[in-house]
């Protein structure tokens, strides 16, 4: 006889924990930690205390949580939320609209130090000065691990002169990035990103929540004035209904124009004035073919 599979308490409570900040809040973001300092997180914790919750749980928990809010309330797109899950993450529960979230996160960027075994993405460099560190075994790791350039006054060590250590793309080994940090080099730059959000059903990816929307703003104005544009060069067009076709897109353009900018685009009256010019002459030169007919008759 197989025996049920005891669950621990603290994994209920978890799952029930995580349930109820479902039915709680309208949004979830993820991130992955697995690059973020930990007190990174703790800082943002503080920031947020009151906008949003900060939940780290195992994946297995998350998952489970996630099929059992699907059951109870029907919501779409949980299971695409649980397959974009990473294997490190956290849930952040919030109401704060999501872009919103996002700005306050990068408003809060970070500076970390170099980790082992990884790319350095920038220069890294050791400024001159007092390391406070006491002589002694240290200043070899500093010289044959770093190359740096040092001296002894009053008992510390001293950089004689700023030294790079690392170039972009420079690989930080286990010893270096050690000793940048007991120095404490802290060169990269490091920002919390949500990774994938899911909004009371609806799927929010990541090159949504990071789309530049002064350049979205720009493309889509740019788009709608070469349709009006484009217009013109249309074989298919009637030539008596051109002014319709103008008025027409001029008029859309501007509500589009409204809606992005607050403020419309002029609508061009050339096409009519022109008309109403071509139409008074050809009435004059009408009126001047009757006036020589009729002088013709008594000439």
């Amino acid at each position: 006889m197989i025996k049920k599979q005891h669950i621990p308490q603290w994994k209920l409570e978890e799952v029930n924990n995580l349930i109820e900040l479902f039915k709680t809040y309208s949004n979830v973001a993820v991130i992955e930690v697995s690059h973020i300092n930990d007190m990174q997180i703790q800082s943002m914790r503080k920031i947020l205390r009151g906008k949003a919750i900060f939940r780290m749980s195992k994946k297995s928990l998350q998952l489970r949580a996630i099929e059992q809010y699907k059951k109870e309330s029907k919501k779409s797109n949980l299971d695409e939320l649980a397959e974009q899950i990473p294997g490190q993450s956290s849930l952040i529960f919030t109401n704060l609209d999501l872009i919103e979230l996002k700005e306050i996160f990068h408003d809060h960027e970070w500076m970390v130090p170099a980790k082992p075994n990884e790319i350095t993405p920038v220069d890294i460099w050791v400024p001159a000065g007092d390391t406070g560190l006491p002589t002694g075994q240290v200043i070899s790791e500093l010289n044959m691990t770093l190359r740096l350039p040092t001296r002894i006054m009053n008992d510390t060590i001293h950089i004689r002169e700023d030294t790079r250590t690392h170039k972009v793309g420079d690989l930080v080994n286990v010893k270096q990035a050690a000793v940048l940090k007991k120095l404490g080099i802290t060169p990269i730059e490091s920002l919390i990103k949500i990774y994938f959000a899911w909004s009371d059903g609806e799927i929010i990816p990541e090159d949504v929540l990071y789309m530049d929307l002064d350049q979205f703003k720009q493309d889509v104005a740019t788009g709608y004035r070469e349709a009006l544009a484009i217009l013109f060069e249309m074989p298919f067009i009637e030539e008596s209904m051109t002014e319709e076709y103008i008025r027409k897109a001029a008029s859309e353009a501007n509500t589009l124009d409204a809606i992005i900018f607050g403020e419309g685009i002029p609508v061009s009256t050339e096409p009519e004035t022109k008309v109403e010019e071509k139409e008074a002459k050809e009435e004059e030169e009408k009126k001047d073919a009757e006036e020589v007919g009729i002088g013709g008759l008594f000439g």
